[in-house]
């Protein structure tokens, strides 16, 4: 959507000098997503394994009442980072998202560097929830284990492992080779299928649990008062709840008919029925049996509805919930960092062949890179989960303080000239999400430093190396960019 007033802000030619040296040129993405698909891909991209994985360690850091609590004051954060998203996509949009309005805003150094760190964070995700799959699978059918193959980081690695791993890997790149229409075809109906199971789970939790086992709803832990509890459930909802900007990446792609408004009421609706859901699975899977027998349960959630019907009928539905809900996230990550990749490479900071697209829209050299790390990933096996999830961490730290910041550079280079979208609450509602992002990324940065006992943590190693590629990507386009 064009804005009238782009003379006036001086902001016009900014999506045109994305285009550099070096960079791809050929088909372009094809306009075919709608309302429901942006839905789909932002829900999809949030709530993958974690409501399995971590409810233990949620209760005990501060009971059922305490997890609610931290889970929505999150959110509102979020939201509010929604409205930032909002009002950037809006202006810029175009495939890419954060990397193209860092380059718009702030220029190519910190665009760079955002979108590298960014597309590390993406694969990451891509590769945690390969792995997450096969131990969901592994629970839901044990006779699928097969024999240990080899070890890495210390941990066994099967050969089911390798080949749920692997084929899921390629399926998702052939789902993303045939374009975005049947990616988002796909999203749409494991998201919708999996808020249908999820509202079955949560209704058999309240109807065959008993109010008394939520007792206590607020407790300490190990000494610590219930509210720094729900601080860390505060400062971990970034993770939790990233994902919605996923939207960023596909603005590009959407249908004619699809306002701004809609792409920001999408964001927002994903968002809210992802903090639905999480509070919701707390209090039905405490409900569901006494919440303190669940905190040192590493699939705490199955275990809390194992009981409630016989033959494990409900801690099966809970563990196929939980397979859907990775490869939803699974397949609308690839689709994400395939783009942010291209629109790298478009603007000649990789590889050209990175950001041509095919006749039917599909970045394929992107799909196939994202998937062959993905696959480096699978091989590294369950013991790369943890570093996994804190190189997303890392990367996703700064990335939302810097989306508030753009957004607010945005209005202030505006002035009193009109915007295709403004966020609900305006300046305040974005400098409340700047302030909580700050909050929340200072703990994410500063966390894996106290786990690591004076060590150097792993994933702060694995960032720093990929970190030095980019570096090598970035010296390559200055001598393409000079030799112009």
């Amino acid at each position: 959507m064009a804005n009238d007033n782009e003379s006036a802000l001086g902001l016009r030619g900014a999506p045109q000098a994305l285009s550099r040296p070096g960079g791809a040129a050929g088909a372009q993405l094809s306009r075919v997503l709608g309302p429901v698909q942006f839905f789909a891909l932002s829900f999809g991209c949030i709530v993958g394994s974690g409501w399995v994985v971590v409810l233990g360690s949620w209760l005990q850091a501060c009971g059922p009442l305490g997890v609610v609590i931290g889970m929505l004051l999150g959110g509102t954060v979020m939201l509010a980072n929604s409205g930032a998203y909002a009002e950037l996509i809006a202006r810029y949009p175009r495939a890419g998202g954060e990397f193209v309005f860092a380059q718009s805003l702030f220029g190519d150094r910190t665009a760079f560097a955002v979108g590298w760190l960014w597309a590390l964070s993406l694969i990451a995700v891509a590769a945690f929830e390969a792995n997450a799959l096969a131990w969901i699978l592994e629970t839901l059918v044990p006779a699928v284990q097969g024999p240990v193959v080899y070890e890495a980081l210390h941990v066994p690695v099967s050969a089911d492992a390798l080949a749920i791993g692997l084929i899921g890997t390629a399926t998702v790149a052939w789902t993303n080779f045939r374009g975005v229409g049947a990616a988002a075809a796909l999203q749409s109906f494991l998201s919708l299928l999996f808020v249908a199971l999820a509202v079955v789970i949560v209704l058999l939790g309240f109807a065959f649990g008993s109010i008394e086992n939520l007792q206590p709803p607020l407790a300490a832990n190990r000494g610590k008062p219930w509210w720094i509890g729900s601080l860390w459930i505060f400062a971990t909802t970034p993770f939790f709840l990233n994902g919605f900007q996923s939207v960023a990446q596909t603005t590009e792609e959407r249908a004619a008919s699809v306002t701004f408004d809609r792409i920001a009421r999408s964001m927002a609706g994903a968002l809210l029925v992802a903090v639905a859901f999480y509070c919701l699975i707390t209090l039905a899977a405490a409900s569901a049996r006494p919440w303190r027998s669940l905190v040192t349960m590493p699939l705490a959630t199955a275990a809390a509805f194992d009981a409630l019907l016989p033959h494990h009928i409900l801690s099966t539905l809970v563990l196929v919930t939980a397979a859907i809900s990775v490869i939803r996230v699974w397949n609308g990550t690839a689709i994400w960092a395939a783009r942010l990749l291209m629109a790298q490479a478009r603007a000649g900071f990789l590889p050209g062949a990175l950001g041509r697209v095919d006749q039917r829209g599909s970045p394929v050299a992107a799909i196939v890179f994202v998937a062959l790390c993905n696959a480096a990933g699978v091989l590294l096996g369950r013991g790369a989960i943890i570093p996994l999830v804190d190189m997303a961490s890392l990367c996703l730290a700064g990335n939302l303080v810097l989306i508030c910041i753009a957004a607010l550079r945005l209005r202030g280079r505006a002035g009193g000239c009109a915007l295709p979208y403004r966020t609900p609450g305006g300046a305040a509602t974005i400098l409340y999400g700047l302030v909580g992002s700050v909050l929340t990324s200072g703990f994410i940065l500063v966390d894996p430093i106290l786990q690591a006992h004076g060590r150097v943590p792993l994933e702060w190693i694995v960032t720093l190396v990929w970190m030095g590629f980019g570096v090598l990507f970035w010296m390559s386009w200055q001598r393409r960019a000079r030799s112009h």
